[in-house]
């Protein structure tokens, strides 16, 4: 069970940022991202990890010096893997490129070996993970073309849902051989507004013996449904699964943007920022029997600065000058319901 309410951001973009020359202000003040993010309640970070990135960030020596930073800031600290070198999401899960040709007993081992060796290495320096995310999204599977799911309007395939349930069970395994039940294993689909998909998955994975913790969801408004049909699912998924759900990623524009594949429009203004991320801390927070254990917002710190983040700087809880928006202070908890 999670202690407490995680709120809190991925900055996994952060150390690029800064060293290509990002500042990060509240009222006119230069300070620390992360000081300031966590001035306005936030107590928990998620880091993204990919095996062998081209550039060198979110690789495991960056995700260790990350760590350090932010266990001595005092934060809650996610390891989110995506088993892979670079994106992995609902419309990509590529391979690490060293297990491309690998056979498939060999592909679980190497899960199996990479989150071990990640989760160790990071409690050896003495920063441990306090939750894992083993793969990303993975609502359409992971590392494919072995790990390949199918999704609830594609004809079923038992035998792709074995093959992804051994390649989780390996990442989930590795993490209980290394924290035990210390660490939170939470399995992460991006169903924020789709009850119907979210239970198809779940079904299959418990149905296969996946053994986990929480259950993380990403919800973006206009990809995944309305804030009604996203707390509907969360009131459903309390109850029908009774495990811990915490929203591991969400954001909402500040200024005019157009997402790519976008089902809907949203207002975009830094008023209407702080309304949506009060509406989700809210929706989260009143799950009934307590188990909505935390939000997370997607790169709060992606400000404008040479080539990244690319297209995410309107999505950021700072402006394009680096200085704070008032939606950060929806992640201040302290005194809203729970």
């Amino acid at each position: 069970m999670i202690q407490g309410f995680w709120s809190g951001a991925d900055v996994s973009f952060l150390d690029e940022i800064e060293n290509k020359g990002g500042k990060f202000f509240d009222e006119s003040q230069e300070d620390d991202c992360l000081a300031i993010l966590q001035r306005y309640g936030m107590n928990a970070i998620r880091l993204r990890i990919w095996n062998n990135p081209k550039d060198g960030y979110c690789s495991l020596d960056n995700t260790l010096r990350m760590a350090k930073r932010l266990k001595n800031l005092g934060f809650v600290l996610g390891i989110d893997f995506h088993y892979s070198d670079w994106w992995a999401d609902p419309g990509k899960q590529y391979k690490p490129k060293a297990w491309e040709n690998l056979p498939f007993d060999a592909l679980v081992q190497s899960v199996y070996d990479f989150t071990y060796e990640v989760l160790d290495r990071l409690r050896q320096q003495g920063t441990p993970a306090n939750f894992v995310q083993v793969g990303n999204e993975v609502t359409y599977g992971m590392l494919w073309e072995d790990g390949r799911l199918p999704g609830p309007n594609e004809d079923d395939d038992a035998e792709a849902w074995k093959r992804f349930s051994r390649l989780m069970s390996s990442g989930v395994r590795a993490a209980r051989d290394c924290q035990g039940q210390d660490v939170n294993v939470l399995l992460h689909i991006d169903r924020g507004g789709d009850n119907a998909g979210a239970r198809f998955f779940l079904d299959h994975v418990l149905s296969e013996g996946v053994e986990f913790d929480s259950i993380g969801l990403s919800y973006y408004p206009w990809w995944h449904g309305s804030m009604q049909e996203f707390e509907s699912n969360l009131h459903d998924l309390a109850s029908r699964y009774q495990k811990d759900l915490v929203l591991v990623e969400t954001a909402y524009p500040w200024t005019e943007v157009h997402p790519e594949n976008a089902l809907t429009t949203v207002d975009a203004s830094a008023a209407q920022q702080k309304v949506f991320l009060e509406t989700v801390m809210d929706i989260v927070q009143r799950v009934p029997g307590g188990l909505g254990k935390g939000v997370f917002y997607w790169e709060p710190d992606a400000i404008p600065v040479g080539e990244s983040p690319a297209g995410w700087s309107k999505m950021s809880l700072f402006d394009s000058e680096g200085r704070v928006l008032p939606g950060v202070e929806a992640f201040n908890t302290s005194e809203r319901h729970q």
